[in-house]
């Protein structure tokens, strides 16, 4: 067996590209009495910088202080967590942290200190956060009514279909109706993944108000596997919701007036 000494470990910890903090919660306030080069990589702080210090230093504008409060709590009770927190560098750079928390106890002086492993995950972080800006644009996407033949329209709809967004759908259809004489319109759910009961009701919502001013409602496109429990397939096809296969669909049953 091969003999390591500690030295070597410490070492060592210095190229694994993580950042590595010891906290002594037994003194005031919790400071940190060790880093690794991996925490100076991440934060520019050198040990000189650091030691005695609680690690509140990283923290900055919009460091989620909900989160902050949890750490602290946890801590307090000497327990494990794990977050994903905004930080900032020594030069004020904010960074995302993935970071986690253990309490270790050593043997050697019988105390219990805390670990702090600390990761950049900036990059990945980023583009998770433009994704979920993105989505959130996607499904608040207006909705445009495309007029078609024999008085007939469609609205595609993508992304979420909820009552908030066929609110504010209402008086943009309102209008659409009228400029373009819509008697019947199509209302495209293929690019729905799920129909919940939010969606059905949001869409019995739209069906009450075009009714109201004269236009007939058919939801094209709608597959069963896009049906999310508790929402079951009877109550759906039972509902007073006209349906067609496709707006194809639709177009050749027009004059037949047969919905299934």
């Amino acid at each position: 067996m091969i003999n390591l000494d500690a030295t070597f470990f410490s070492n060592s910890l210095d190229y694994t590209g993580i950042g590595i903090a010891i906290t002594d919660p037994s003194l005031e306030d919790n400071p940190i009495i060790f880093i690794n080069q991996g925490f100076t990589d991440i934060t520019q702080y050198h040990l000189e910088e650091v030691m005695g210090r609680n690690c509140r230093f990283l923290q900055g504008e919009d460091t989620n202080k909900d989160e902050v409060a949890k750490i602290k709590r946890t801590m307090s009770r000497f327990g494990s967590y794990k977050t994903e927190i905004l930080n900032y560098k020594k030069d004020g750079t904010p960074f995302w942290n993935e970071l986690s928390i253990d309490p270790a106890k050593n043997n050697k002086d019988d105390k219990t200190y805390f670990v702090g492993v600390q990761k950049d995950i900036t990059k990945r972080k980023t583009i998770e956060l433009a994704h979920l800006e993105t989505i959130k644009e996607y499904h608040h996407l207006p909705c445009p009514i495309i007029p078609l033949l024999h008085d007939i329209g469609v609205m595609p709809i993508v992304g979420l279909v909820t009552k908030g967004r066929i609110s504010n759908l209402i008086e943009a259809t309102k209008r659409s109706i009228h400029d373009h004489t819509i008697k019947t319109l199509a209302v495209d759910v293929s690019c729905i993944n799920t129909v919940n009961e939010a969606t059905f009701e949001a869409l019995l919502d739209l069906h009450d108000h075009l009714h109201s001013v004269g236009t007939e409602m058919v939801v094209t496109g709608f597959a069963e596997h896009q049906l999310v429990a508790p929402l079951d397939l009877p109550t759906f096809l039972s509902s007073k919701l006209n349906r067609a296969a496709s707006t194809q669909e639709l177009l050749l049953k027009f004059d037949k007036n047969k919905w299934s």
